[in-house]
């Protein structure tokens, strides 16, 4: 989220992309909150063109997600994400984790984008060396139903065998 901090002004893809099919000439890719056939169906038949999903991949072999990432993805704690800036100084959609749950997701005091990774790494690499993801940014979707942990060619196989 870039073009502004006002978290009032984000609007759910659902909602979004009938608008901006109605708005622009080209073709609209969606992307956010999606994670299965299901959803892929739903933006489509909305007018998307073309759908993007993020966080079913992060499981996927080919994906570099860090163990403690994986971790926490096929975990409980993957069901509460939250948007904070703690971790880059820009809202992004996370896991929530003890160093977003003691600061809180949204923190005045975080660095200004891009300082904030770099102000909280030597936690991170402590937490993440002992096997713990209490300071790591666990970046996930409000929807990780779909990650699996199969080829990422194979994902895209079944997505579209369901289409």
């Amino acid at each position: 989220m870039f073009l502004s901090d006002d978290l009032n002004t984000q609007v759910g893809t659902f909602a979004l992309v009938p608008q901006v099919v109605a708005a622009v000439s080209v073709p609209v890719i969606a992307a956010g909150g999606i994670a299965d056939a299901k959803g892929v169906a739903a933006a489509l038949s909305l007018g998307a063109s073309a759908v993007q999903l993020g966080t079913a991949f992060l499981l996927c072999h080919e994906a570099t997600t860090s163990a403690v990432h994986r971790a926490a993805l096929k975990s409980e704690a993957s069901r509460h994400a939250v948007l904070t800036n703690v971790f880059t100084g820009r809202p992004a959609r996370g896991i929530l984790n003890r160093v977003v749950r003691e600061i809180g997701p949204m923190n005045p005091l975080a660095p200004a984008f891009p300082l904030a990774t770099s102000a909280i790494a030597p936690l991170r690499a402590k937490a993440e060396a002992q096997g713990s993801g209490d300071f790591s940014p666990l970046w996930s979707g409000q929807n990780p139903a779909g990650c699996k942990e199969v080829p990422a060619g194979q994902l895209i196989k079944e997505l579209a065998a369901l289409l």
